[in-house]
């Protein structure tokens, strides 16, 4: 079976006191995604990723974390493909999310949403895994407040 890799990012920033992570819409979808492309020759999955957020959002970023791989297999043409995508926790440092120069055939939306959204906001099962790894990094360098429990929930609906 033919084997293909990639590589993308969460990219988060902090905006008036929130953070927000960087969507792609990809073109003809409608669903939103992580920014993500093929490892070209000679790149590593680091150096892909960082790539794949400038090419689709417009954004340069620094690596903060690796948050591990998806695996997959996909149909083309009728042949089975193995799929491993690197994933990295990528830090805001430039850039505008818009019209990139050139044809924008990958992407028709890019946007900043609150990281509490991202999760149920993405349209593939193996991103929403990445992106709850993301917050669970986040969480445990003290950058986003801890989840509240089920049992402080349900005791606030009495109150």
């Amino acid at each position: 079976m033919p084997r293909e890799a990639s590589a993308g990012g969460v990219v988060i920033r902090e905006s008036a006191g929130h953070w927000e992570v960087a969507v792609i819409r990809p073109h003809g979808r409608a669903l939103w995604a992580l920014p993500k492309g093929h490892v070209d020759p000679g790149e590593s999955p680091e150096q892909t990723a960082s790539r794949e957020v400038r090419e689709e959002t417009g954004l340069s970023v620094s690596l903060m974390a690796p948050l591990g791989e998806i695996r997959y297999v996909y149909q083309f043409r009728g042949q089975r493909i193995f799929k491993r995508v690197h994933f990295f926790l990528f830090r805001y440092q430039e850039g505008e999310l818009g019209p990139l120069p050139g044809p924008r055939i990958e992407v028709d939306e890019v946007r900043w949403v609150p990281v509490v959204q991202l999760v149920p906001l993405l349209g593939y099962k193996g991103e929403k895994a990445v992106a709850s790894r993301a917050v669970r990094w986040l969480r445990s360098q003290g950058l986003l407040p801890e989840a509240p429990s089920p049992a402080s929930v349900a005791g606030k609906e009495g109150g």
